[in-house]
């Protein structure tokens, strides 16, 4: 076989790079779920406020389907 052909090794990993990705990996997704977490919060708060809205609107004869 001719060398010329072979692959390229690849190149060597020291542990502490390997433990560096490893870190950012479970940073990045501990970031993910807080941030899906607070965007489902907003949702639901934004959803409440809505509903409060409407009840207000209601209540005083502002709001609701037939307004």
């Amino acid at each position: 076989m001719n060398t010329s052909q072979l692959p390229e090794p690849e190149p060597v990993h020291g542990w502490e790079e390997d433990l560096a990705h490893d870190q950012l990996v479970i940073l990045t997704r501990q970031r993910l779920t807080s941030a899906r977490a607070a965007a489902e919060a907003a949702e639901r708060a934004t959803v409440q406020i809505g509903y409060v809205q409407l009840a207000r609107d209601l209540a005083d004869g502002t709001g609701g389907p037939d307004a």
